[in-house]
């Protein structure tokens, strides 16, 4: 029953902030700039949860050539940013990571 309780307490404090927001914006006139800045807010905050796991590891900076998640995640920017398919690029990056996995292994 706790985490029924708890998943309603999540679903009622997400959609209150995306409501409001959707409120506020709906009512107001934003101004360009404001609207054209709220426009990277996404990949802004996914990028803040991504490029930790990709350069830390352990608690320390993991900037090396046998940091495979760094490696498959240079790997995935690069064939996200030349074909702009999501599939390709989650494919692209599990298999880099996999291989250099196996090699560093040996």
């Amino acid at each position: 029953m706790e985490i029924a309780f708890l998943i309603a307490g999540m679903a009622a404090v997400t959609y209150a902030t995306r409501i409001s927001m959707i409120a506020i914006l709906g009512r107001w006139q934003v101004a360009p700039l404001a609207r054209q800045a709220l426009h990277y807010v996404p990949i802004a905050a996914f990028a803040a949860i991504i490029a930790p796991e990709l350069v830390e590891r352990s608690g320390h900076l993991a900037i090396a050539f046998d940091n495979v998640r760094l490696l498959a995640g240079v790997a995935a920017i690069v064939v996200a940013a030349l074909t702009r398919r999501t599939l390709l690029t989650i494919v692209v990056g599990m298999g880099v990571m996999w291989v250099t996995q196996f090699v560093l292994s040996r």
